[in-house]
């Protein structure tokens, strides 16, 4: 791919448009959307329709047409998501940018999602968690991590879905970092299918590298969902985690040929620790 330094202003530009975009919206939402909350507060499951229908329709516009118009990226490949055997499922994917679960969210049926302990100090996150099925896990504390097992459970015993990135934390190298086996936990004690899910894109956005904030060239995503994976018998929440974990990787070793990712999976890179159970 070749990589045109006389367009990098305009992918600036761009980005920056976006980044921008994002605030305003929040922006908006602050000033419109909560003097309507507070009305709809006396109504509670109107409230949830409308905060549930308005984040779904904020992420697609966002990710499936107002950053790829601006040539933040393009989505080259959207598979494998089939609506009739991947509802009522715990979708558990990679995790490389900030993106990567505002992409799925416009995406997947209505899901609750489970999020760092620190996300929940920001007013918005605060209200998906009491309104929405945004779930706050601890894993430095055995109550919380109950409390996040027994509301998970609660989700998909409701029909819904769960989503997970079980890293717990963005890649800073293209290793897929060892899984957390929280969501393999809620799968086998829920008896529901987990569905592997790539998210990839030939060059970092919004990660933890150098330059992923305004990148030097338009990027391509891939999305794609593997096939379900049932518990086998017998096998204990890290076995199910270590082997849903070999597809994954392999399948992201694959897609990251001929990128960016390649060369930083043969540097390698220590896992991060942190504090989220995902």
């Amino acid at each position: 791919m070749v990589r045109s330094s006389f367009l990098y202003p305009l992918r600036v530009l761009g980005a920056g448009i976006g980044y921008t975009s994002y605030f305003v919206a929040a922006v908006v939402f602050l000033c419109l959307g909560v003097p309507l909350l507070l009305i709809l507060a006396l109504r509670p499951g109107l409230m949830r329709r409308y905060m549930y229908r308005t984040l779904k329709a904020y992420t697609f516009f966002l990710t499936r047409i107002w950053l790829p118009l601006l040539q933040v990226y393009s989505i080259a490949e959207i598979s494998g998501f089939d609506k009739r055997s991947m509802n009522n499922v715990i979708f558990v994917a990679n995790h490389r940018g900030r993106l990567d679960a505002l992409l799925l969210l416009s995406m997947v049926p209505e899901s609750g999602v489970l999020i760092k302990p620190k996300y929940t100090r920001i007013p918005i996150y605060s209200a998906f968690v009491k309104y929405l099925d945004f779930v706050r896990a601890d894993s430095g504390s055995p109550a919380s991590l109950a409390a996040s097992l027994a509301r998970c459970k609660a989700i998909l015993g409701q029909g819904k879905n769960l989503l997970v990135f079980p890293e717990g934390t963005r890649a800073k190298s293209g290793k897929l970092q060892e899984f957390k086996d929280f969501s393999f936990k809620v799968a086998l004690e829920s008896e529901r299918p987990v569905v592997p899910v790539i998210i990839h894109s030939d060059y970092p956005f919004m990660a933890r590298t150098p330059q992923s904030i305004f990148p030097r060239y338009r990027l391509r995503y891939t999305i794609r969902f593997l096939p379900p994976c049932a518990a086998q018998d017998n096998e204990r929440p890290a076995q199910f985690a270590d082997r849903v974990h070999a597809l994954m990787a392999k399948t992201l070793t694959d897609l990251d040929i001929g990128t960016y990712w390649a060369s930083r999976s043969v540097r390698g890179g220590k896992p991060e620790k942190d504090s989220t159970a995902s």
